[in-house]
């Protein structure tokens, strides 16, 4: 239990059994998302506690079984890795942002029309339709004569 909570610091606010439920209690940002994220599990009701201009303290209940435990913390463990990993992405973003600032204001225009950011992001080594129309000297090495279709 521990770990489940230490995992969850400096969010973590409590944890409590209330009749036959189990109820998480954590301290999130008010930027944080986490109603899309909840939504999956079934099991959980959300109750936001209290609302101010620093953090939602909200709820996740579910029913005290060692099953119900693993779920508002998985749940929890969730909410927090969605919001770390996209608080990071905006930071990067920021930063990256900023070095294009930073590019623009010492390239001149011609070099600055060269650059295509999404240049071999997420691209395999496969021609461009510029290189198919040209030619860039690969292909299939093979015959000019006319191929006899297979009869099978």
């Amino acid at each position: 239990m521990f770990e489940n909570i230490k995992s969850l610091r400096p969010h973590f606010h409590s944890l409590r059994e209330v009749q036959n439920n189990v109820s998480l209690d954590i301290k999130l940002p008010l930027t944080w998302r986490y109603e899309e994220i909840i939504k999956p599990y079934r099991t959980i009701t959300l109750k936001i506690q209290d609302k101010n201009d620093k953090f939602n303290l909200v709820s996740l209940i579910t029913t005290a079984t060692q099953e119900g435990y693993d779920v508002v913390f998985a749940c929890a463990g969730e909410i927090f890795k969605y919001n770390i990993e996209e608080e990071a992405k905006h930071k990067l973003f920021q930063e990256k942002v900023r070095e294009l600032e930073n590019l623009f204001k010492k390239e001149t225009l011609e070099r600055l029309k060269e650059i295509n950011l999404t240049d071999n992001y997420g691209q395999t080594d496969t021609p461009s339709l510029g290189d198919i129309e040209q030619g860039n000297g690969e292909g299939q090495e093979g015959s000019s004569e006319p191929q006899e279709p297979d009869d099978k």
